[in-house]
């Protein structure tokens, strides 16, 4: 084959291949809309992102969205920015048309638009009014026009945004608190034809954290809708999107197999896969006890039994056990608890220890002088006290191990 052929050959090769790219991608064009310059009347916060927490879904109106969003996430950084350099049109918003109107609800860039309608004085920003005069002395006195138009890009299918979504604030630069990962994966699945694992790998999760922590979100949920927990009731508060309770603390908990065990939940491997975890009146009963020992209880007045995350392998031990369950559901601390499961021997000798290092504190100031006569007779009876105790376990010890001897 000659050269000049070989060449023509290519050619043709290439231009099929060009040819037939083209094509598939021309099959899988998303549904999306060209951007646009839209007013801000025309856009809609988005109350039912899985960003706002245990809020989402519950707002009466936009102004609430806005408050929210302001209150949890801050706009001050974007409004100072709009003010002094106006809007980047490079960064549009996106979002979905509601019933093919010419109403557009955000689902990418609520805080922007927040900030915007606090800048234009818009209706639903009437709360922000002493922000709105800030801002717009600023962009005054920068020569920045009024912005009343922002683009945005319109996707006419929301599901196409699940997996730009994901991958932006699940996995990227600007990552989402765990509860508000939970709920977005939760609402994935429900709005979706993806599958737990399908999310799993669009996040580049491989060390199924996605599945532990739908499984903590569900768990939650079902004791919130069975009236079997209240967050509100949480003497421990959390952070992010959801301030009532620490979430990260249920899903980690649940890891422990003693935990599973109790409450009768399927084996970890399968963790996610179910939107009611919980088994029966009385595992509900158990979960809920669960969440006392996590949190306490205000409204039963019970404290919890732990006080921080690095006592969870205790709490599961605990668990582990009736009679130390029973300790537990009775008000007792994790430490208590771990403290009564030591050996008899043992709980003695750290007794002892413990009151050989009081004593010794006590003796400091005495042997100094530091204590006046008057303050030594008020100290007396105590004093007498501890002597008598002191002397009755020295007895009960002796008399053991007399008795030991004699056998």
């Amino acid at each position: 084959m000659t050269m000049a052929k070989k060449t023509a050959r290519r050619k043709a090769t290439a231009g099929k291949a060009v040819k037939k790219k083209t094509t598939k991608h021309a099959e899988s064009k998303p549904d999306v809309e060209n951007t646009q310059s839209c007013p801000l009347s025309n856009l809609q916060l988005d109350g039912s992102n899985a960003r706002l927490g245990a809020s989402a879904g519950q707002f009466r109106n936009q102004a609430d969205i806005l408050n929210t969003v302001v209150e949890v996430f801050g706009v001050d950084d974007i409004l100072s920015s709009l003010s002094v350099n106006g809007y980047f049109d490079a960064e549009p918003l996106v979002g979905v048309r509601i019933n093919k109107g010419s109403q557009i609800r955000i689902k990418e860039g609520n805080r922007r638009l927040a900030a915007c309608l606090i800048l234009a004085g818009e209706e639903r920003a009437r709360n922000h009014s002493k922000r709105t005069s800030q801002y717009q002395r600023l962009q005054q006195e920068y020569g920045r026009a009024p912005i009343n138009n922002i683009p945005v890009r319109i996707v006419n299918d929301s599901k196409a945004l699940l997996s730009y979504l994901g991958v932006r604030h699940i996995a990227a630069s600007l990552p989402w608190d765990s509860y508000a990962k939970a709920a977005w994966i939760a609402n994935v699945l429900e709005d979706s034809d993806l599958t737990l694992e399908n999310v799993s790998r669009m996040i580049g999760d491989q060390h199924k954290t996605v599945a532990r922590t739908l499984e903590g979100y569900y768990f939650v949920n079902q004791l919130i809708d069975t009236a079997q927990f209240a967050p509100g009731d949480s003497f421990r508060p959390g952070r992010g999107s959801n301030p009532l309770y620490p979430f990260s603390w249920v899903y980690t908990v649940l890891g422990y197999g003693p935990v599973r065990e109790w409450l009768g939940l399927t084996d970890l491997s399968r963790a996610g896969r179910e939107k009611k975890p919980i088994k029966g009146e009385k595992k509900l009963d158990e979960a809920a006890e669960l969440l006392v020992f996590l949190f306490g209880n205000k409204s039963k007045g019970r404290r919890a039994a732990i006080t921080d995350s690095r006592q969870f392998g205790d709490l599961a031990k605990a668990i582990a056990f009736p009679e130390s369950r029973r300790w537990l559901k009775r008000g007792k601390t994790t430490e208590e608890v771990t403290h009564l499961l030591k050996p008899a021997k043992e709980r003695v000798a750290e007794s002892l220890l413990d009151a050989q290092d009081a004593l010794t504190g006590a003796l400091g100031p005495l042997s100094q002088g530091e204590v006046s006569r008057q303050e030594a007779d008020d100290l007396l009876v105590p004093s007498r006290k501890v002597r008598s105790l002191a002397v009755n376990v020295n007895t009960k010890i002796v008399s053991i191990a007399q008795k030991d001897e004699d056998e």
